[in-house]
């Protein structure tokens, strides 16, 4: 579990085809819903859910262009990424095993001091910034994730999921990602 003080859990990321009906789906343990955004660089409208640590963000792409469109499509609806906080990115890069750095990673790491790790076998990237952990209480409590062999971090609030199913504990209630963001 993340320490409702101290969370490196940034925000855990949903590809959907549409956001209202994962947003009914929340109901009540989506304790504060943002304003709907829309990303036309991107190709998506977004809405974060949860107000500091460990927020959901929902993506969905509004176009048939883009990588969150193409996720859509080679996927299906369901975790696209995971974002961490760590104080220092080089340090934590340096103590990640089994993850790859995505190439694209070489000019985020210089522009923003964030990285994109992939690990084969594992549906998820992790998206990773050098920044402070988030303070509050997470609404996303841990996430498990199939493909893992470890845990990436204690603290981290990614496990090793059971089966070949992502698992979200949002609101002390644990949920399949591909369920919660199933069609209709």
């Amino acid at each position: 579990m993340t320490s409702a003080a101290n969370s490196p859990l940034d925000h855990v990321a949903l590809v959907v085809q549409r956001l209202e009906p994962v947003l009914e789906r929340l109901g009540h343990i989506a304790n504060h819903v943002g304003p709907i955004e829309a990303f036309p660089s991107e190709g998506t409208r977004e809405v974060y859910v949860g107000e500091s640590a460990a927020k959901l963000l929902l993506m969905e792409p509004t176009s048939s262009e883009g990588p969150y469109a193409r996720a859509l499509a080679k996927r299906g609806p369901g975790l696209h990424h995971v974002a961490l906080n760590t104080p220092n990115l080089k340090e934590f890069l340096g103590g990640v095993r089994g993850w790859l750095l995505v190439p694209a990673s070489v000019e985020t790491i210089a522009k923003s001091n964030t990285a994109w790790l992939a690990r084969p076998g594992t549906p998820t990237l992790l998206e990773v910034h050098e920044a402070e952990p988030a303070n509050g209480d997470p609404l996303v409590s841990t996430v498990e994730l199939p493909g893992l062999t470890d845990q990436l971090h204690p603290q981290a609030g990614l496990t090793v999921s059971p089966d070949q199913e992502a698992w979200l504990t949002i609101g002390g209630r644990r949920m399949s990602a591909r369920t919660l963001t199933a069609p209709g």
